[in-house]
């Protein structure tokens, strides 16, 4: 049985635990958090495994075979590098780093090491819905991919977020679903945002991403921090030949008087609730297998490059090239 220490028990580390409990054959030996009296919770429901407040004590745990890293994001580019320099195979929410630089580090280690270690927890990646237009899309029915649409909703936080933040922690998954889905890196970015407080240019209630493909194909994705009546991700698919879109999860219609309409999910962990299962299911899998799969090191390197030219982009108000990127053989 596969022994596995998860970094961070809040929101999404609380459900890694959870899933990993109760949906796969691995065993939790091992939580972290800073606070105390919520590690120790997380602890006792799974058990009673070890709880600490140190990332490297877990990591360095020698009952610890495997990690899962869903501390906030700052905290992730260290963690990965720890794991990487204890050979422990890792499950890293996204994003992999801060920026681009931090990114590097992370995939020259793991490269430098000469073997695959981390996956990136792009979840839509085991999502029925995406799955299913995938699928489509690799079965050459809707001829040569000219095109990619992205929507993507989240209800109004108590706060206004920064576009950096939105770009960086949002719409970072819907840049890498347009690598995934299209097949091709992306060459450009034109990133505008709608701010939340016109007083206050840096927020983002709206953001609207333009992109430009390596085969000469064009994405949009658009992100409403904002929209106030839910969580939504769906994408959609132009080929030469037709069309794919992601079919509506499964939701009641509900029919009343003078009305018809479905249910919205609040929030991702609701949304994306099955993909997040299968994501651990088949984690937990590959590294029993010894045959990593899913999203790369280098594909949370990819995804931090193109969301720093979205960052300079929004900064410069102009369009912005994005660097040429030259994968690593351990990627192939």
């Amino acid at each position: 049985m596969l022994k596995v220490g998860v970094i961070g028990t809040g929101g999404m580390g609380g459900r890694h635990v959870r899933n990993l409990y109760s949906q796969t054959p691995a065993q939790v030996v091992a939580v972290m958090d800073v606070d105390a009296a919520r590690v120790q919770e997380v602890a006792d429901s799974v058990g009673g495994c070890a709880a600490y407040t140190d990332t490297n004590a877990l990591i360095n745990d020698p009952n610890v075979e495997a990690v899962v890293i869903a501390s906030p994001d700052p905290f992730h580019k260290a963690a990965a590098l720890a794991c990487i320099a204890a050979g422990k195979p890792t499950l890293c929410e996204k994003p992999l780093a801060m920026n681009t630089v931090e990114a590097k580090e992370v995939l020259d280690a793991e490269v430098a090491g000469g073997k695959r270690l981390l996956q990136l927890a792009f979840m839509r990646e085991y999502d029925p819905a995406h799955l299913a237009v995938k699928a489509v899309a690799d079965s050459g029915k809707i001829g040569d991919l000219l095109m990619f649409r992205g929507l993507h909703t989240n209800l109004a936080l108590p706060h206004a977020r920064t576009a950096e933040d939105v770009i960086g922690n949002s719409s970072v998954h819907d840049i890498h679903s347009a690598r995934w889905l299209m097949q091709q890196e992306v060459t450009q970015v034109y990133s505008q945002v709608v701010p939340s407080d016109p007083t206050r240019p840096e927020t983002c209630r709206l953001l609207l991403t333009h992109m430009r493909f390596a085969n000469g194909g064009l994405g949009l994705i658009e992100v409403n921090a904002e929209a106030g009546y839910g969580y939504q991700v769906n994408v959609e698919l132009t080929g030469s030949a037709g069309t794919t879109s992601t079919p509506r999860p499964a939701a009641a219609l509900v029919k009343t008087v003078g009305q018809e309409w479905l249910e919205i999910e609040p929030n991702w962990l609701v949304r994306f609730e099955v993909a997040y299962i299968a994501e651990v299911q088949a984690w937990v899998q590959s590294v029993i297998d010894g045959r990593p799969t899913g999203p790369s090191t280098w594909d949370g390197y990819a995804a931090m490059v193109v969301v720093d030219a979205c960052v300079a982009s929004f900064k410069s108000g102009e369009p912005q090239a994005v660097p040429e990127l030259k994968r690593p053989f351990l990627y192939d």
